[in-house]
Formats: C-alpha cells, structure tokens, sequence
C-alpha cells in the first residue's frame, strides 16, 4: 500500500511539474508571451515592385542595399516599428519567434532580415536594445542568426508608404530578382503574419 501510495504521489509531481512547464513555454516547446499574431493566407496589394534598390545601414552606418544581402531565392523581410523610446513588445516577440524558428527557412532556399527604423542617427545604436529583447527570447546560444539593419530617418519606410506614427510592422517575401512576391502590413502594432503563415507563403512559391 505505501508503495502505491508513493508511486500517486510521483505520478501527480510529475504531472503538476509538467503543467508548470507547459504554461511556461507553451505546447511547442516555445516560450508563451501570451502574444497571437495572425494567420495571414492572402498578400496584400504591392506598394512598389522593386525593392532591391532599397537602401538600409548596418550598425557600424554603412550603406547596404538589399541586393546586397540576397543569397537566397528568397529574402523575408520583416519591419519592425522602431525605436518610440523603447522597443516596442510586439516587435520584440516576433523577432524572437524567428529567431528560434529560423533554420525552417532553409527548405524553402530563404533567408531573413529585420529592418528597425529609427527616426535619427543619434537613435541608431538603440539597436542594440532590439538585439538584447531578442536574445531574451530563450533563442539557441543567444545567437541571433540573421542581419539587423537600420531604416535611420525612416527613408525605406515612406518609401513602401508604411509610415505611421514610426513603421507599420511589415513583412515582404522578395525573390532574387527583388519582386515582391508577398505583402502584409499592419494596421496595430501587433497585427502581423506568424511564423507558420510566411512559411506556407514559401511552400507555396518554392512548390
């Protein structure tokens, strides 16, 4: 009887343990902020066609065009708001979520870029704040496994015609060529496409 007992009381630690853990970082074994973003299975209209001409800084302030950086048959090109003073929490989620998620991309011959707008070059080196929400984020070795480039006085922003108080959060699916292949902007800082939305995009476009 003592040894029955003694097993139920394993048993019902284990489970409450496991109930703890699952709350924290959720069914998938991902960290739960609480945070749903949308299930986006449509683009929305293409503001410009060519985006290989838009031009980004890299944390040391030189130039980088996105031609540049495109090694991959596509580039996910995620805007986040930028710096208001802080960095935004939302944009801080999604950042991470693909952060951790990033290596799905490499089935679909995709890579990722974040662009964080800033509206001077003194607010510039806040990037550095982004980078510090990200890595709080429970990512592999804390390596942040894609480029950061600064949008500094927002230039690319009003360029895609996505300003808004700072930047419409946005993400671009762009091929070689710099097509726009997908569109989403949205219209609150936390309306934006899940990771699992942008990686059916790519199936879609790759299949």
């Amino acid at each position: 009887m003592t040894t029955v007992r003694s097993g139920l009381v394993c048993f019902l630690a284990t489970f409450v343990l496991g109930c703890v853990v699952s709350s924290i970082v959720g069914c998938n074994g991902m960290p739960d902020d609480g945070i749903q973003f949308m299930q986006v299975s449509e683009s929305q209209p293409i503001t410009i066609d060519d985006f290989s001409t838009l031009v980004f800084s890299d944390p040391e302030g030189k130039e980088v065009k996105l031609s540049e950086i495109m090694t991959e048959d596509y580039l996910v090109l995620v805007i986040t708001r930028g710096w208001y003073g802080g960095v935004c929490f939302y944009c801080a989620s999604q950042t991470s979520r693909w952060a951790r998620r990033f290596e799905e991309l490499e089935p679909y011959n995709a890579q990722l870029a974040v662009i964080f707008p800033t509206e001077s070059v003194e607010e510039a080196v806040k990037i550095d704040e982004l980078e510090k929400r990200i890595r709080k984020g429970q990512i592999p070795n804390e390596d942040i496994p894609y480029p950061i480039l600064l949008d500094i006085n927002l230039s690319s922003v009003d360029q895609l015609g996505i300003r808004s108080d700072l930047a419409k959060p946005s993400t671009y699916i762009i091929d070689r060529e710099g097509r726009v292949r997908f569109a989403y902007v949205g219209e609150s800082i936390a309306d934006r496409p899940t990771v699992d939305s942008i990686l059916k995009q790519l199936s879609k476009l790759s299949g």
